[in-house]
């Protein structure tokens, strides 16, 4: 990967896209954007590979968006970011073929409101490289409440049309959430101390 950035980066100043003292900041949103894209293309793959593409794609609605607003844990390396991505599709896959229809609407409320739960406690939480000042805490704060209404809502959504399955797939996105803000918070503390 550094060899495409670097490629990448050469060609930018070499256009006069960004300067010197810009690189930086443009290589790290680019190396960013790389392994999102990177990630997520996997993932589709993966969901259609093993027929779980609808409880992926909802998942992949959620989660990102989710995960922007409230913060939380980030792995230190590509390899270890990939690596638990892919961990946590997998457990997204398990779920939506081993757990059945009425089974899926019990276990979507447990694991939505342990993860709602840990939203409304913790959220947001900084990550090492994304520290919030006092107005950015006040905003992704409300960000992560009202991302967290809007999946209740598309929840319940879901459980009207009869959707357990992939009202599951949603409420792992909650929960997985809630689950990298507790990590986030730990690592936090472990650092400090």
């Amino acid at each position: 990967m550094n060899r495409l950035l670097d490629l990448i980066m050469e060609k930018l100043l070499s256009g006069g896209w960004t300067t010197e003292e810009d690189s930086a900041i443009v290589r790290y949103g680019l190396e960013l954007n790389i392994m999102k894209t990177l990630i997520s293309a996997a993932m589709l793959v993966t969901a259609f590979i093993l027929r779980s593409a609808p409880a992926v794609i909802v998942f992949m609605l959620a989660y990102p968006l989710m995960r922007s607003c409230c913060g939380g844990f980030h792995a230190r390396t590509r390899t270890a970011c990939f690596l638990s991505s892919m961990l946590v599709l997998a457990a997204v896959i398990a779920a939506s073929k081993l757990i059945k229809d009425r089974p899926a609407l019990f276990v979507s409320i447990g694991v939505f409101a342990a993860g709602a739960l840990l939203i409304v406690l913790l959220a947001p939480v900084e990550a090492p490289n994304k520290p919030f000042d006092d107005v950015e805490r006040v905003v992704f704060r409300r960000r992560s409440l009202i991302v967290t209404g809007a999946a209740l809502i598309f929840c319940g959504a879901l459980w009207l049309a009869g959707l357990y399955r992939l009202m599951l797939s949603a409420a792992l996105a909650v929960f997985f959430t809630g689950a990298f803000l507790a990590v986030g918070r730990l690592s936090d503390r472990k650092g400090a101390v």
